[in-house]
């Protein structure tokens, strides 16, 4: 799962994970967009990079929080995909950013009560590379109390330095908590 990938010499401390080759050449529903369309593949990367992952190495019962053949209704218009394990929602946020100065946040994922998350985790997508790598994660709390809102994207904006780098910590934190 986990493997030696330019990200991983960079940032020792981060988790990288290899995006399956078939992820990368799956055939995804048309979008209304190029720029939708593109946000869809990064979604479906990122899930199925981590998702395996968190199954093999937290929680095997980890699943998509809504059905998967539901994902593409989502990633219409809003980035990020909720996961259900054990009692907790996690939202995968991918960026294919170079260099994460924030995490932002789709509005929708803290504002909607149904959608709202536990945690909120930062994922770099390197499509070319064929690796994401995990750049830490928040909690709904932090978002909404230290997140700037940014009305002309419809996002909560965290500053990098408020991430918890390790996503090792939140598996920790849940059995001592």
């Amino acid at each position: 799962m986990t493997f030696d990938s330019p990200a991983s010499t960079l940032f020792p401390d981060k988790l990288s994970l290899e995006i399956p080759l078939s992820s990368q050449t799956r055939e995804l529903p048309s979008f209304s967009t190029s720029g939708a369309n593109w946000q869809a593949r990064l979604n479906q990367m990122c899930l199925d990079a981590f998702l395996p992952w968190l199954r093999e190495e937290q929680v095997q019962s980890a699943r998509v929080w809504t059905s998967q053949a539901a994902l593409p209704s989502f990633w219409e218009f809003v980035n990020g995909t909720a996961i259900a394990c054990e009692g907790i929602r996690l939202v995968l946020i991918p960026t294919t950013a170079i260099d994460l100065e924030e995490l932002r946040v789709p509005q929708e994922w803290l504002d909607i009560p149904t959608w709202v998350a536990d945690y909120y985790v930062a994922v770099q997508v390197n499509p070319n590379g064929g690796w994401v790598t995990i750049c830490g994660y928040t909690t709904h709390r932090q978002l909404k109390t230290k997140g700037v809102y940014d009305a002309g994207d419809r996002t909560y904006c965290l500053d990098e330095n408020d991430l918890i780098q390790d996503i090792n910590v939140l598996w920790i934190a849940r059995e001592l908590c």
